[in-house]
């Protein structure tokens, strides 16, 4: 399993995270999830503790445009 792959699946087991999808050429997830059961704070710890685990450095932040635009 690639940092990717793990970084989705641990968004994905938190209660409240509707959706996560990774687009590799822009080096970003999109990430739908419901704000009064989880938020950023969370799911920022939940990449940056994931990337750990596998051995990398992420540093979370919002996008200011979605992907493709």
């Amino acid at each position: 399993m690639g940092c990717a792959d793990a970084v989705r699946a641990a968004l994905l087991r938190l209660a409240g995270v509707l959706g996560a999808t990774y687009h590799p050429g822009q080096d970003l997830f999109t990430v739908r999830f419901e704000s009064v059961l989880v938020n950023l704070e969370t799911m920022f710890a939940t990449v940056i503790g994931t990337g750990t685990k596998m051995g990398q450095e992420y540093l979370p932040a919002i996008a200011t445009s979605p992907p493709g635009a």
